[in-house]
């Protein structure tokens, strides 16, 4: 049972893959007009040949292309622009690279993605399945070129890869051509590495700017609930019997947190951390004679995968998975067996049963957000707190509550 839900949690990507992701955006015609509404967000695609964009949510979706649209962006987080490129053909994976330097290329409209924008420059990222490439713009030009970092084989040495990067002294170039006064040299290009962070930094100090932040990708939560905490036997215990009742005690519950995502809290795979407050009063179950109780008190740390199987701007529908350590202090226990004696008030007969106070578990999620207020459930299987050869006593944990997300 336990691996065919967990089976079930991890395939919720796969199975919503074709799930419309629509997010507030806006698209730029060929006319120059502005037009505000949702856009169909994959993150996980390198390359979008069209967007989806609808101008109310149950409004009829339109189709827009690099041909037909200037540009597109997701309010307060990327933005796109369409022009119309030379894009290297020379793969730079390992397993893509041909013996000697590749130097082909194809003309083609295509959506870049604005990385860094500022009085002197502009410089975007475009990636498709051969490769991720940047390219640059002085705000004076009409169209970008690209940023060009070349790997091949060298012809006499099947085993040596050689580089050709040529990207650093594009760069230099238009370092020298806004940075009037200012000398720099190919030596402080040496070690500049071809990914977005170096890129973002460069074109920041040619626009003389800061780096631009990007959207964050953290949030932190608290919240509120109720909780209910239920003990069981397993083995041989009378108290182990199928007619045996458990009695599950409800205490309010509290919990902080934060969540993280790869890139930005717009995708679908969320990272929490959390830790909550449980508490139970009276926690018992009986058989017969037999009884064991107590009150506890829990501490309950668990790092959680998180999937919006659902997921709009205004509403997020998700299920995950968790792993949990507990620590738990237990009070007011009672443990044994009541001994009817004829003629006199029962006696009880206590038999000492150690708990521990931490243990590991499991848990389930599922849940919604409407924007900042999120309605949460957790359920966390019985798992072990003590440590007897014979028979175990579990504890099992529920949950349900509000949280607020301080985006």
């Amino acid at each position: 049972m336990k691996r065919s839900i967990t089976g079930l949690l991890l395939a919720l990507p796969m199975l919503s893959m074709g799930q419309p992701n629509y997010q507030k955006g806006y698209i730029v015609n060929n006319s120059m007009d502005t037009l505000k509404g949702y856009i169909d967000y994959k993150p996980k695609v390198n390359t979008v040949p069209s967007i989806s964009f609808r101008q109310e949510l149950n409004s009829p979706a339109q189709a827009f292309t690099p041909n037909s649209a200037k540009g597109y962006g997701f309010n307060g987080a990327a933005s796109f622009e369409s022009f119309n490129v030379r894009i290297s053909n020379g793969s730079t994976k390992t397993e893509g690279l041909k013996v000697g330097i590749d130097t082909s290329s194809r003309r083609a409209f295509v959506f870049l993605k604005v990385l860094q924008r500022g009085p002197n420059v502009t410089i975007y990222s475009y990636t498709d399945e051969i490769k991720e490439r940047f390219y640059i713009k002085g705000n004076a030009s009409t169209a970008p070129y690209e940023l060009i970092r070349m790997r091949y084989i060298e012809a006499n040495n099947s085993s040596k890869v050689v580089g050709a990067d040529r990207y650093k002294g594009q760069l230099l170039f238009e370092m020298r051509s806004y940075n009037a006064g200012t000398e720099f040299f190919e030596a402080d290009f040496d070690d500049l590495a071809y990914s977005e962070t170096e890129m973002i930094k460069v074109a920041a100090m040619i626009n003389r700017m800061q780096v631009r932040v990007a959207k964050k990708g953290f949030r932190f939560f608290v919240g509120a609930g109720v909780g209910g905490t239920g003990v069981k036997y397993t083995g041989q215990n009378p108290l182990a019997n199928a007619e045996a009742i458990a009695i599950t005690s409800y205490m309010p519950s509290f919990n902080v947190g934060i969540d993280m995502a790869a890139k930005t809290l717009a995708e679908r795979l969320i990272y929490r951390a959390e830790l909550s407050l449980f508490m139970g009063k009276d926690t018992k179950v009986t058989y017969g004679q037999y009884i064991h109780s107590f009150d506890h008190t829990t501490l309950y740390l668990s790092p959680k995968l998180l999937y919006n199987v659902y997921n709009t701007t205004m509403l997020k529908v998700y299920a995950g998975i968790g792993a949990g350590a507990s620590y738990s202090s237990y009070s007011n226990i009672k443990s044994g067996k009541t001994v009817s004696v004829a003629m006199s008030p029962d006696d009880f007969d206590k038999i000492s049963i150690d708990l521990k106070p931490s243990a590991f578990s499991y848990n389930l999620n599922f849940g919604f957000a409407i924007r900042k207020i999120e309605v949460t459930a957790m359920y966390t299987p019985h798992f072990k707190i003590s440590d007897y050869a014979g028979f175990n006593v579990l504890m099992g944990i529920m949950h349900a509550g509000i949280k607020y997300r301080f985006d």
